[in-house]
């Protein structure tokens, strides 16, 4: 008789997993689109660079089940997404957020090079972010990096996975993981609107705890 552990790890509970977390990215979005936009150049570029984190972690969500190789490559983009968001708000020089700004050419892509890298960004984040998100952050590259790596590039995690299957386990993991990445993006993208988001976060923790890992939000501003 199958163990109740086991019956967490299920095809039937990993599909219900993916539609919890589909109804958690919806009403992420409807959280998203109620916050008023800040004319800053820095705010737009941290609120497009969160954009495109949450896009990402929507379409792992939806191509987790059928191509789960294509959808594990999308979290180190929505990763990386969410902390240039962070550094772009609280880190980026007046000048930095015009690189991306700038209309799409040959010169305005070499100027875009020239941003930080990751690495340098976390190091800013440290110096001048919200309390608590290098050691976040930088917790989450370390713990994800190495397989992220193998599937953006072709590695031997996706062709080893290709080859055998996906454990079940494997994937509920990876959808937790890009669900936390969405709930602190929507910490970022809500700053100006202070406790109301804040409470938004936990009560949304608490009704989708069951397809989050703990989460560790950012504190407060010192």
């Amino acid at each position: 008789m199958p163990s109740a552990d086991a019956s967490l790890f299920s095809p039937e509970r990993f599909a219900i997993d993916v539609q919890r977390s589909l109804a958690l990215d919806e009403l992420i979005d409807q959280a998203w689109r109620t916050l008023e936009e800040n004319g800053e150049a820095r705010h737009k570029a941290s609120a497009g660079l969160c954009s495109l984190s949450l896009n990402h972690g929507r379409a792992l969500r939806l191509l987790i089940g059928e191509l789960p190789s294509s959808a594990i490559a999308l979290l180190r983009p929505q990763y990386e997404g969410l902390v240039r968001a962070v550094w772009a708000k609280h880190c980026a020089s007046d000048a930095d957020p015009e690189r991306l700004f700038a209309e799409l050419t040959p010169e305005s892509q070499q100027a875009a090079k020239r941003l930080p890298g990751i690495p340098q960004m976390l190091e800013g984040i440290g110096r001048s972010g919200p309390r608590g998100a290098q050691a976040l952050l930088g917790r989450a590259r370390a713990r994800l990096m190495d397989g992220m790596n193998s599937y953006v590039h072709g590695g031997i995690h996706p062709f080893r996975r290709g080859q055998d299957g996906y454990p079940i386990p494997l994937l509920v993991d990876v959808l937790k993981n890009s669900n936390a990445m969405s709930m602190v993006t929507l910490l970022v993208l809500a700053e100006l609107d202070g406790d109301a988001v804040v409470d938004l976060v936990k009560a949304l923790h608490v009704e989708f705890e069951d397809i989050l890992p703990e989460l560790e939000p950012f504190a407060a501003s010192p």
